[in-house]
């Protein structure tokens, strides 16, 4: 059984080869064996999604967000664990979302001669809907959870393909992995009613708008993620945030001195929406201080909670006694 968001994927075109087979069998009056068999197959993949530990929090406009397990936090000794739950704000939620571009092509011919041009990941209205379900989910996820979204294209909702992946927040960073995109229509399968490969990635790649980077790690520090899971993408959490302000400052910058010309009668009135500027731009710098120093803090507090944690761990296996070998 693949992944809990694989099976949420296939569970919709698996309704609709049931609904198609009902109407065919109905029309031609043949047997309804297979079908009960396709019911039966369909029961036993729901049961694996709840088997898997996938909760809905948010189901609403053809949207879902909800947590799952995170295959990832069972590989190594002792296992990797994420920084859950995270408490982020609304805002905080679409800065960071807001930073993502994907690129990728459609299934067709000329998709695959088109050079791929990246588009935001979440467009505005998008992230108007789920920036708030997911600041929620996130203070709700456990260590060993992610938190997943699944949303329609919202000018095409019935349309098969859907934007869909998971987040995790670990140490500095939040990892995300993207396992399709509703813009880049999936490959074409000559009528059929078969799922896609999941292998079918569609060529989609996951970027971040500069000044802001993607992080990289050597593979035996990053995520270990699923056999299916190749889109993917890191990025240092507090860096993020910070490039998404700083680049609206220069925009209330003040103006360069300008030769002396005929003064207008509202001299007095530009003269004071130059000063609501500065002040404004001051505010605004005193605000970002103050938010880069809290998080700062909390950085330096995750750090001295973590040495504190190593040495109980070295301690621990210090006070551990050692087997002595058998006597002869």
């Amino acid at each position: 059984m693949g992944t809990a968001i694989q099976v949420q994927l296939s569970e919709h075109n698996l309704r609709r080869m049931a609904a198609r087979r009902i109407r065919l069998m109905a029309c031609s009056g043949t047997s309804w064996l297979p079908l009960i068999l396709s019911l039966v197959f369909f029961g036993s993949v729901s049961a694996c999604a709840g088997l898997s530990g996938e909760r809905v929090l948010y189901d609403e406009r053809g949207i879902q967000i909800g947590i799952q397990h995170d295959p990832s936090t069972g590989e190594g000794s002792p296992p990797a664990l994420n920084s859950h739950p995270a408490q982020l704000t609304v805002d905080e939620v679409r800065q960071l979302l807001g930073l993502i571009r994907v690129s990728g092509y459609s299934g067709t011919l000329a998709g695959l001669l088109v050079k791929p041009q990246p588009i935001p990941l979440f467009k505005e209205d998008e992230l108007s809907l789920i920036a708030a379900p997911l600041a929620a989910a996130f203070r709700q996820v456990g260590r060993r959870e992610r938190v997943f979204f699944s949303l329609p294209n919202m000018q095409a909702p019935y349309e098969p393909d859907r934007t869909a992946g998971a987040l995790f927040f670990r140490g500095l960073y939040l990892h995300m992995v993207l396992t399709d995109h509703a813009v880049f229509t999936r490959t074409d399968t000559g009528g059929g009613d078969d799922d896609r490969d999941l292998r079918d990635t569609k060529g989609l790649k996951l970027f971040v708008v500069p000044p802001a980077k993607a992080a990289v790690f050597p593979p035996e520090q990053g995520p270990h993620w699923g056999a299916f899971e190749k889109v993917v993408l890191s990025v240092n959490v507090q860096e993020a945030l910070v490039s998404s302000v700083t680049p609206s400052l220069p925009q209330i910058a003040q103006p360069k001195p300008t030769p002396v010309q005929p003064q207008p009668q509202n001299v007095p009135n530009q003269a004071e929406d130059l000063r609501l500027q500065l002040r404004e731009l001051a505010n605004s710098n005193q605000a970002l201080q103050n938010r880069l120093k809290e998080q700062a803090d909390a950085m330096e507090a995750l750090k001295a909670e973590f040495s504190r944690m190593k040495q109980e761990l070295e301690k621990s296996k210090k006070k551990a006694p050692r087997q002595k070998p058998p006597t002869p």
